[in-house]
């Protein structure tokens, strides 16, 4: 004969203590945190999110350079360019973006049209931009001093060519180019450990430190809108994209307007 639990002992034995362990569950480079919980059904469980607990990370600003100068390939000015003006408004308008924004630190490359977006971060904070040559452009050896530009400009087939494999590799190779960046930025992620900091840099070295981040063969596989913001946190050396590309003070990449 089979008994029938009464309603209150059907609530009873439905009753099932949960206890979740913190754990990291890694995928790739990035980082998922399962939130600890230790409660009794039927209450409700919340999603998991990203981990927002700073002070065992740091937060890294990648920012893009505004529109640099146009220039004359050969020139003397082709091979550090300065900002456009419109570049300069970028950079204002950039500034603005971020005037609410705790940073601990500014750095940028040695180039002009970067130190030039950077000043105006670092002096509203009574800071000193920290300079690293190792965050330049990739190097382009014999595509320098505007060659580059002008490859770009004419459709060159060699250009055209070198740009559907979507990597730096023979300029002067894409793995040197991620290796030099990434010591650079992970140096500054011990430094910085609690911290928020912003790094200025150029189009090609975010798309490069993005791309092994996120384990991409090609560099070329995002845009890098000029004074455009990328997110990364980085904690016990794993990091965590954030966001990429945001260029909100410039106009909606959605919307396009």
């Amino acid at each position: 004969m089979t008994r029938t639990q009464s309603p209150a002992k059907r609530q009873r034995t439905a009753t099932v203590r949960w206890c979740l362990l913190e754990r990291t569950e890694a995928t790739g480079n990035a980082a998922v945190v399962v939130a600890s919980a230790h409660m009794n059904t039927p209450a409700a469980v919340p999603q998991p999110t990203l981990s927002t607990d700073t002070t065992n990370s740091c937060e890294i600003l990648l920012v893009r350079h505004g529109r640099s100068a146009d220039i004359i390939p050969g020139s003397p000015e082709s091979a550090d360019p300065a900002l456009h003006v419109e570049g300069e408004k970028q950079a204002a308008l950039l500034a603005n973006r971020l005037a609410t924004k705790k940073l601990d630190a500014v750095y940028s490359s040695h180039l002009a049209r970067a130190r030039q977006t950077a000043a105006p971060l670092a002096a509203a904070r009574g800071l000193v931009t920290g300079i690293f040559t190792d965050l330049e452009e990739v190097r382009l050896g014999d595509w320098s001093h505007g060659e580059f530009r002008r490859r770009a400009a004419s459709a060159d087939p060699e250009f055209v060519a070198w740009s559907r494999t979507g990597r730096w590799d023979g300029i002067p190779g894409d793995d040197v180019f991620r290796s030099r960046v990434a010591a650079v930025i992970n140096e500054l992620a011990v430094r910085h450990c609690g911290e928020s900091i912003a790094v200025v840099a150029h189009g090609g070295t975010i798309g490069c430190y993005l791309a092994s981040v996120l384990g991409i063969h090609r560099s070329l596989w995002m845009t890098v809108e000029n004074t455009s913001i990328s997110v990364v946190r980085i904690a016990d050396s794993i990091p965590t994209v954030v966001a990429v590309n945001d260029c909100h003070h410039l106009y909606d990449p959605v919307l396009g307007q």
